[in-house]
């Protein structure tokens, strides 16, 4: 019989910072991961993210330093860079969104934060690169950074082995089960069973999947995300070498993200903010409907290229598709199950979860060793919030 304090079902990043962190408390921990790693079907995958202090909500942004002196740690540790101090540069139109810059600019001013502002035409003299009028702001945060996401998970994973931790993949739950206070069982497709005092559920938009038979499901919604890169008209213009940084622009109804050139050279990844419904295990079939909402979507983000982005040729050249898991109100679910408390669940990071992970991985590590998360973890209970009965489904 295969017996673990804790069974952390998912391999992405909020499941490698859990186990990872269990490991390194010295606590038996098993990670299961359904595919064959490293992979491209959750919302891990990628080469680059961001983790930075402008948030509008301030318990998001409470989360950041915790989680870069993780990842400081953690690259000493392994011995590879996994963070690139680059900034990040917000962007508004004065006139229609400049509510979403000052919350975050009050955030940083509550936190003592340093930035910097600019007004117009000094976005460009400032950011060459880019072009933008005196009907739109911005501030630069120099303490934001991109992180190296692909080389994260790898070290989170090796240095959770190196800790005595085991790792499972390709193996896909079937079925957990309560079986007391301080036991539960794992049903795998491998016809393997392994038992544990408690399980962590990090396993993304699969995570109904495995709560229907407790009669709960999340109010969770699977997307598609698509990921456009566009070329450069001079190379390294927009390289992050040339400390061009990762940025934001908030249009009014929509917005638009980057981050520099770095995992293809000469290409600049500028994305849409535009979610897809999918279903997770056929991520790339659409409705008509949103089929037709990524079109105009890309559509509007060409004429955005070729308006503010003069330095690029306005359309794109390579295009990767990501899956994100977004709650209603784009926050985190990181709580026991009810009536469960040795099943503690982490749903719905939004896209926004790798940056935190270390600190979402700390909450998730605590409560499955039946513990405090912290006060900081206490907006992200589940409540009532995004439970409904199986009744009603």
């Amino acid at each position: 019989m295969s017996s673990f304090d804790v069974i952390v079902v998912g391999a992405g990043v909020i499941g490698s910072c859990t186990a990872y962190q269990l490991a390194k408390s010295g606590v038996n921990t098993l990670m299961i991961e359904q595919f064959p790693l490293p992979h491209s079907r959750g919302s891990s995958y990628g080469q680059t993210r961001l983790t930075k202090r402008s948030h509008r909500k301030p318990y998001m942004s409470d989360l950041v330093p915790e989680s870069i002196a993780f990842w400081k740690s953690l690259e000493k540790d392994y011995g590879t860079q996994l963070l690139m101090q680059t900034g990040h540069l917000s962007i508004a139109n004065s006139e229609k969104t400049n509510h979403v810059l000052e919350p975050m600019k009050t955030n940083l001013r509550n936190s003592n934060v340093d930035y910097t502002e600019f007004h117009g035409r000094d976005i460009g003299i400032a950011f060459p690169g880019l072009e933008f009028d005196s009907s739109f702001g911005a501030f630069f945060e120099p303490n934001g950074f991109t992180i190296k996401a692909t080389k994260c998970l790898h070290a989170l994973q090796s240095e959770f082995v190196k800790h005595g931790g085991t790792l499972q993949e390709n193996e896909k739950v079937i079925e957990v089960k309560h079986l007391s206070a301080n036991s539960v069982s794992i049903r795998t497709d491998s016809h393997k069973v392994y038992y544990a005092k408690s399980v962590v559920l990090a396993c993304g938009p699969w995570i109904n999947t495995v709560l229907r038979p407790f009669g709960i499901q999340l109010e969770l919604q699977p997307v598609r995300v698509i990921t456009y890169y566009w070329r450069e008209k001079t190379v390294g213009k927009y390289s992050i070498h040339n400390n061009f940084p990762p940025f934001m622009v908030y249009f009014g109804v929509y917005h638009v993200y980057s981050t520099p050139s770095y995992e293809y050279p000469g290409l600049i990844k500028i994305c849409y903010h535009y979610r897809a419904p999918v279903d997770p295990d056929a991520p790339d079939l659409l409705d008509k409907e949103s089929e037709k909402a990524e079109v105009e979507r890309l559509g509007i983000l060409k004429q955005l290229i070729a308006k503010h982005f003069p330095q690029l040729e306005s359309v794109p050249v390579l295009t990767e598709n990501a899956l994100q898991t977004i709650t209603p109100n784009s926050d985190f679910i990181i709580d026991r199950l009810p009536g469960f408390p040795n099943i503690v669940i982490g749903a719905g990071f939004s896209g926004a979860g790798f940056g935190p992970a270390p600190a979402i991985g700390r909450a998730l590590s605590r409560l499955a060793t039946f513990q405090d998360p912290g006060q900081d973890m206490e907006v992200f209970k589940l409540g009532s919030r995004f439970v409904y009965n199986k009744a009603k489904l």
